[in-house]
């Protein structure tokens, strides 16, 4: 049958209008692959892990729009707060970290994230007890602090204080901290041995030509609503060039996939070929960083 080798919901999105199937492609998706699975299963370890002192955490950490981020979200939608008695048991609370490096913005951030009262004036020493009580309250068994690199900005013995104030708060509330961020976290985690043994770090590495990186791309294809096969998993021009183009981001892969296959649709092409990955308008990650280099301004 016609269209077999698409997911039912891509199958679906082959009725809608050229700008509904662009839209349905453009929604964010979830591809399980190994490093993806690895950190799923070490975050269920450290969630149900028993209470303890001197709990450890990780340090999650790769390149930009690789992938770090999407798996921690798919993890934190696996255990999303619930209604127990009138309290909203709260099993992760994941922030961001403060670029100010202060602890005290920190417990601010999380005592937003839960909808606690607080005032930018109180004293740390304040909001962390109202961090500590609300984690006990809604049974928060995890903490997850996305884009920790944020500081390194600040001065070195800044980083170490608000690095230790983490360490202090899951002792003292016997819960694993999981950081998340780009291997600048690594200067971060590095100011103090005791800390870096609290949180070794967990790579999600950049792709590479491999029988995963095959297989991702045939997951992908599935999803796209384009009327013919690609055949991107099969084509070594195709495969190569998505990979050598996207410099082995995911995030790359799909953003760089999805625009030619937006021009696949709006050009009556319908598949993914050279001409629309070349024609997509997509710029290595690398030349963004020097755009000058190759755009007159």
């Amino acid at each position: 049958m016609e269209n077999q080798h698409l997911i039912q919901q891509a199958q679906d999105a082959l009725l809608l209008t050229d700008e509904e199937r662009i839209a349905f492609m453009l929604n964010e998706k979830w591809f399980l692959y190994p490093i993806a699975k690895e950190i799923l299963k070490e975050l269920e370890f450290h969630l149900k892990h028993p209470k303890k002192n001197r709990m450890k955490g990780r340090l999650i950490v790769g390149g930009t729009n690789n992938g770090k981020t999407s798996i921690v979200n798919k993890f934190i939608r696996s255990h999303m707060p619930y209604d127990d008695e009138n309290v909203k048991i709260t099993p992760v609370v994941a922030v961001s970290a403060p670029e100010s490096s202060n602890p005290s913005d920190l417990y601010g951030s999380i005592l937003h994230k839960l909808g606690v009262p607080y005032k930018n004036t109180d004293r740390a020493t304040k909001k962390k007890e109202k961090v500590e009580g609300i984690f006990l309250l809604c049974r928060t068994n995890m903490l997850i602090i996305d884009e920790i690199h944020n500081i390194i900005v600040a001065p070195v013995q800044k980083q170490k204080a608000f690095m230790v104030a983490l360490k202090n708060l899951s002792n003292e509330l016997m819960i694993p901290i999981i950081l998340v961020g780009t291997a600048d976290a690594l200067h971060a985690i590095n100011t103090d041995s005791q800390i870096s043994n609290r949180f070794p770090p967990l790579v999600v590495p950049k792709w590479k030509y491999d029988r995963s990186f095959l297989s991702l791309l045939a997951s992908i294809e599935k999803t796209l609503p384009l009327r013919k096969q690609s055949n991107m998993a099969t084509s070594k021009e195709i495969s190569n060039y998505i990979l050598d183009y996207s410099e082995g981001y995911i995030g790359e892969i799909i953003d760089l996939i999805n625009l030619a296959a937006q021009y696949a649709i709006e050009q009556k092409i319908e598949s993914i070929t050279m001409e629309t990955l070349k024609k997509s308008n997509f710029v290595r990650p690398s030349m963004r960083k020097n755009i000058t280099d190759f755009i007159e301004i």
